[in-house]
């Protein structure tokens, strides 16, 4: 039995497991953040230690048999902060294991796509287009942050959605679902009270990208402004993938692209409105949604560090265990 020991750091979570190829988990650990463009770096390593101690506790025969590591981190990369996590990781497992520290990108891709290439749109409270061929090159387009990007967003959505409120509110736009949708979220009774729930303590973001849902819920309500917000994001998601896909060598066959991320969570809106786009265009590109969490992404990623394919079971499996 081969065993991994696989890790999502993200901007609200880190998940953590021990994992084996046919997808039954040993240890699992779900605590804070761990983006370090986002906390003190010291707070930052403290995190990785916890966790690490938190598996190596839960099950020391599986930890000490470990064969890999992947870590797929938001804001590694910006910060070159690998190596760091690389020395944290080497402190625990054997001096054999294999550790490996990329973008936490790739484990929302391989989420999809089982450890192909492929390009993956993530649209959270953020949002990002990136692209993995073959030869693991790399490329990237979007996400230079909420004040003039990430295009597509929770926050982005959001945005558009409260545009959308005060204008029909000031009579320079048209009347929409996600008025009263909005209210009864703040619960406040009237438009002007909402500028107070949006500019109070918290950040922006945290208070307007969860506005993204009553985009969608309205839209399958029929509302039009709602429905014209999300076709311009489908709009926006396809340049930004087409681009991506554009600077990229790709071979004869259909490009995978994984939607991860909250946004998508429903993905029958999106899924055919960007492939509809693709065909019009004739692109290759094959539009999916993850089959794993991206924890699941992570385990496929270490995996795939020592060449080995998952068992046929393991989708299945992993989901059973991660419940």
């Amino acid at each position: 039995m081969m065993y991994v020991l696989a890790i999502d750091g993200g901007g609200t979570k880190t998940s953590a497991v021990l994992c084996d190829e046919h997808g039954n988990i040993y240890a699992k650990v779900v605590t804070t953040r761990s983006n370090p463009t986002a906390m003190d770096l010291h707070y930052f390593e403290s995190t990785i230690h916890t966790i690490m101690q938190n598996l190596q506790q839960q099950n020391p025969q599986v930890f000490s048999a470990v064969h890999s590591c992947f870590a797929g981190m938001a804001g590694v990369k910006e910060l070159q902060a690998e190596r760091t996590v690389e020395e944290i990781l080497r402190q625990y497992v054997s001096k054999t294991a294999i550790i490996s520290v990329d973008n936490d990108a790739i484990i929302a891709l391989y989420a999809g796509t089982l450890g192909q290439a492929g390009i993956v749109q993530i649209a959270g409270t953020g949002a990002i287009t990136m692209g993995f061929d073959q030869q693991k090159n790399f490329h990237r387009v979007g996400g230079w942050g909420y004040l003039f990007d990430d295009e597509g967003s929770g926050y982005d959505l959001g945005i558009q959605a409260l545009k959308a409120i005060f204008q029909s509110y000031d009579g320079r736009g048209r009347a929409t679902a996600l008025t009263d949708a909005v209210l009864h979220y703040f619960a406040v009774a009237n438009e002007p009270q909402l500028i107070e729930c949006i500019y109070g303590e918290e950040h922006p973001r945290t208070v307007v990208a969860p506005l993204s849902k009553y985009v969608v819920a309205m839209a399958n309500q029929g509302d039009e402004v709602a429905h014209k917000i999300l076709e311009d994001a489908c709009q926006k998601y396809y340049s930004a993938i087409k681009a991506c896909y554009k600077q990229m060598i790709w071979g004869k066959e259909h490009v995978l692209v994984v939607l991860a991320g909250g946004v998508f969570k429903n993905e029958g809106y999106f899924l055919p409105k960007l492939q509809q786009l693709a065909i019009a265009d004739d692109l290759p590109l094959q539009f999916i949604k993850p089959l794993l969490p991206p924890i699941g992404g992570a385990v496929i990623a270490a995996f795939k560090e020592m060449n080995i394919q998952p068992c046929t079971d393991f989708i299945e499996t992993f989901q059973k265990n991660d419940e």
